[in-house]
């Protein structure tokens, strides 16, 4: 096995991935509107509640979006991940698995593409 076979393996599973995203409406909807929604709607929100942070040993503020960010770039990975590893459960339902694990390609390479994807 080259690096080209890894490559062109690579780039199949994220094109298929890509396209069964979009064609998802659903799917391709929610992940855009959750953090959308949690950004400027539950911050705006929580903003008037809760305030300006301060920073004891800086005194400094911190606005509740730059509090909220970190947390909801590990929402969209979590989300994501739970996504992925459903249409890791369609293809073995469909049986589109078996056409990758015949293929001569290392299974943690195959389960690392459709991470990435």
């Amino acid at each position: 096995m080259t690096l080209d076979h890894y490559l062109k393996c690579l780039i199949g599973i994220v094109v298929r991935e890509t396209r069964r995203f979009i064609h998802q409406r659903g799917r391709f909807i929610s992940a855009l509107v959750r953090p959308l929604v949690w950004l400027f709607i539950f911050a705006a929100g929580f903003r008037s509640v809760l305030g300006v942070s301060i920073i004891p040993p800086y005194e400094t503020y911190v606005l509740y979006e730059v509090y909220i960010t970190p947390g909801l770039i590990a929402m969209i990975q979590l989300f994501n991940g739970m996504q992925s590893s459903l249409s890791m459960v369609y293809d073995r339902e469909m049986g589109s698995m078996k056409s990758l694990l015949v293929s001569p390609l290392p299974r943690w390479y195959l389960l690392t593409c459709k991470l990435l994807a």
